[in-house]
């Protein structure tokens, strides 16, 4: 992109003047944004340099600022904050609904400084698309405000002063913990554009003179106003709060195409991605299951490579064990397109491709045909859990039994667990200190279920875990990863939960820059995860995401 001369902040002169005569905390600023706190997502009031200079003393002035909550609906409601002070944070702090888009801002008096009455807005749009992004507005209620819209990687900013459009203001913004910003003077519209690059929480900072402003505060008199308005949100849009965690990045090139309800594993540094939904949503067709079974090596600049194909499938699983990949179940539609009759049938296959070979062998089939379901390897055994079956006309299944497959032992072939207290599909499967974990899910009343079951191998019993956080869709077409020892999932709100240590909660560890469902999360070999395609409200997705989780 092209850039402006490299600045710091760059402050009016008439305040540089202030901070030599007066104070150095005059060069800090009034923020908010959101972080993880204690396992939940929370507001965050603070005065720094910058969006992520979060230690600095909280003045006097400011203790008792109020913060705004404001929703997707306009409706607006005062958070209840606490003091937060820690070596690495000090501020006021306020609990947020976990993955709920909203504006937060504050706008308070600091004092008189000279002969100027200083004032400080403060915004953060916290958004999980560009779509919501770009519907968080103007905030009425801040006399100085900064209005962000994106598009793609070009970000506009329009200036407001009681509403209306400011030209010739001063706009600096830097991305993160860069030293050197960038800044720009809005049109006649009060717009500028920037095309920040990197990534984290974004800064940005303008102010106004208001000479008509006069009177008295606290005994000292003032013939003028500064008022000054910052804004954060996080770049790309929908990632991470800057935390030292949770960034986010691509890893490899894209799916070929778009791609949802697939199987994916990864096996020696590369991944494996088979079948797959390729249509509209509902469409089910053999015209719309992918026909490929692909691979490519997890590093910039790869390429994918075609491997030989079986059944084309959706709604598969896939894992890996001992250097093989391991397919099992699925859907296969045998009406060729959608203008046919719906003839969806549910497969009992289970197969193992050996990459050195490059060759497939079909092991033990399925007690039953099951898709929609899920499996998972533990030690040398995979276990498969939920799903239903389905065969054309005949009534859809549904599976009440998990299976286990011993690879020690494939003579043995496949054994039934102990019977499970639930039904479901569209779930996802993992473990978690030897136990077999089904996570969410859709229910036979076509509800979607916030249940976490668990499995324990060497007891022979189920138990329920703690209930995924939120509501609404976010437990339908997740996906999980025990990465190191930590259980992680991620759906359409489009934030990484990380079961805590004991096992009790779910706490937020990162966000994905696309939020999605019907994706596989997967290792990406250097301590984080990959997020690979999927569906949202947009339709299909492509990209694949790195994921840093932090510890």
């Amino acid at each position: 992109m092209a850039r402006s001369t490299p600045i710091r902040f760059v402050l009016p002169a008439c305040l540089l003047m202030l901070i030599a005569c007066c104070t150095p905390c005059a060069a800090h600023m009034l923020w908010v944004k959101t972080i993880s706190h204690d396992g939940g997502q929370h507001a965050f009031l603070f005065f720094g340099e910058s969006a992520v200079d979060e230690a600095y003393h909280l003045p006097d002035a400011l203790a008792d600022a109020t913060l705004w909550r404001r929703t997707a609906e306009n409706q607006r409601s005062e958070l209840r904050t606490a003091q937060l002070d820690t070596d690495e944070r000090i501020g006021l702090i306020a609990p947020l609904k976990d993955g709920e888009p909203c504006v937060l801002e504050a706008n308070e008096q600091y004092g008189v400084y000279g002969t100027a009455l200083l004032a400080y807005s403060a915004k953060h749009v916290h958004a999980n698309s560009s779509k919501q992004f770009n519907a968080a507005g103007a905030s009425k209620e801040l006399k100085l405000d900064v209005v962000p819209r994106v598009a793609g990687d070009r970000l506009e900013l329009t200036v407001l002063w009681n509403g209306r459009p400011l030209a010739g203001a001063d706009v600096s913004l830097r991305v993160d913990d860069e030293q050197e910003g960038v800044e720009k003077t809005t049109d006649e519209k009060g717009r500028v554009t920037f095309e920040p690059e990197g990534e984290g929480i974004v800064s940005v900072l303008t102010s106004r003179m208001d000479e008509s402003l006069t009177g008295e505060l606290n005994g000292k008199p003032y013939d003028h106003g500064l008022q000054y308005a910052s804004l954060t949100f996080n770049w790309p849009i929908g990632r991470q709060a800057a935390s030292g965690k949770g960034t986010s990045r691509a890893a490899v090139p894209p799916l070929p195409e778009p791609l949802s309800s697939f199987g994916a594993a990864v096996v020696d540094g590369w991944l494996y991605v088979y079948g797959g939904h390729i249509g509209t949503e509902h469409d089910h067709s053999a015209a719309n299951l992918s026909n490929h079974f692909r691979r490519i090596r997890i590093e910039a600049g790869s390429e994918w490579e075609e491997l030989p194909m079986q059944t084309p499938l959706q709604g598969l699983a896939v894992v890996a064990h001992d250097g093989k990949l391991y397919r099992i179940g699925g859907m296969n539609a045998r009406n060729e397109t959608v203008e046919e009759e719906e003839d969806l049938h549910s497969t009992d296959e289970f197969a193992a491709f050996d990459p050195a070979s490059g060759k497939w062998s079909a092991l033990a089939p399925l007690p039953r045909p099951r898709s929609s379901h899920n499996a998972v390897v533990i030690g040398d055994r995979l276990y498969v859990v939920g799903g239903w079956t389905l065969g054309g006309e005949a009534d859809r299944t549904w599976q009440t039994d998990a299976l286990v497959f011993d690879f020690d032992d494939p003579a043995a072939g496949w054994q039934t667990l102990a019977e499970q207290p639930f039904a479901r599909r569209a779930l996802a499967a993992s473990h978690w200190k030897g136990k077999l974990v089904a996570l969410g899910g859709l229910d036979e009343e076509g509800e979607v279920s916030q249940r976490v079951d668990m499995f324990d191998p060497q007891s022979g019993e189920w138990s329920e875990g703690p209930k995924l956080p939120g509501d609404g869709r976010g437990g339908f077409g997740i996906s999980a990863w025990n990465l190191d020892g930590r259980l992680y999932f991620s759906g359409l709100p489009g934030i990484l939960y990380r079961l805590s240590e004991d096992g009790s909660e779910w706490e937020e560890a990162a966000r994905l820059a696309k939020p999605r469902f019907f994706h596989q999360l997967v290792p990406a070999g250097d301590g984080g995860l990959l997020a690979v395609g999927g569906a949202s409200s947009e339709g299909h997705i492509a990209d694949i995401e790195w994921i840093d989780v932090g510890k």
